[in-house]
């Protein structure tokens, strides 16, 4: 198994995603999938949504699920554009991702508003509606993430998008974005 990333900044950024994770949950999984020319990184938080980033590179295999320390420290004590991410553990993924759709962006949240909905956040009601952009309603629990990621980083604005196919909705930072499931997922009972 291997993670090639060519770049030395483009394997920091990924470890310092890597390590917001980790921060957030030190049993966290982290899935890497081939992307294009890149690999996509794919992380579950405690809030019930999902981190992703992408860099140039590949994977072997093509998707794979590893221990987030793991890939943080491979990251961090390998300096070569190859790197172990640690060993499969492809059956502690839980959920689907988004399909390969392109995105929309609605409008922006200012990052004093994440601030402020994080200071009034009541943890029985991360799903109330902390923002709303172009139609698209935001819940508390992504603006909670975003904070609990420790960004916005500068005082940047959020970008607020959605999937083409509507299901999807992410906060976009930058090189990194927080996702989240527009719709409820269905419990199927047998």
């Amino acid at each position: 198994m291997s993670l090639v990333v060519p770049a030395a900044a483009d394997r920091a950024a990924l470890a310092d995603v890597v390590a917001r994770v980790v921060r957030l949950d030190p049993a966290a999984v982290v899935r890497l999938r081939s992307a294009g020319t890149g690999v996509a990184l794919w992380a579950g938080t405690p809030f019930a949504v999902l981190v992703t980033t992408a860099a140039p590179g590949r994977v072997d295999p093509a998707d794979v699920t590893v221990m987030a320390s793991d890939l943080l420290a491979a990251l961090s004590v390998v300096d070569a554009p190859e790197v172990d991410p640690g060993r499969a553990v492809d059956d502690r993924w839980r959920g689907d991702l988004p399909g390969e759709v392109g995105w929309e962006v609605v409008g922006e949240i200012p990052s004093a508003e994440i601030d402020a909905v994080v200071a009034r956040a009541d943890p029985a009601g991360l799903d109330a509606t902390a923002w709303e952009a172009g139609g698209v309603r935001v819940p508390a629990r992504c603006a909670v993430a975003v904070a609990g990621m420790g960004w916005p980083e500068g005082g940047a604005a959020v970008r607020v998008a959605i999937s083409g196919d509507g299901a999807w909705m992410r906060l976009e930072l930058g090189g990194a974005a927080i996702v989240r499931h527009r719709r409820p997922a269905l419990t199927v009972l047998m």
